[in-house]
């Protein structure tokens, strides 16, 4: 039994893991997206 629950919290962890590491490379990517400029701006 004890094995078992070390192997679900194993098995949890790393999953979670997983899902921190994907939502916060998401976050990054939009982080670093620019629109462009339009172009009634340009002259200033």
């Amino acid at each position: 039994m004890k094995r078992w629950k070390i192997l679900l919290f194993t098995g949890l962890a790393a999953v979670l893991a997983l899902v921190a590491q994907v939502s916060a490379a998401s976050a990054c990517f939009l982080h670093f997206y620019q629109p462009d400029c339009p172009k009634s701006l340009n002259k200033y």
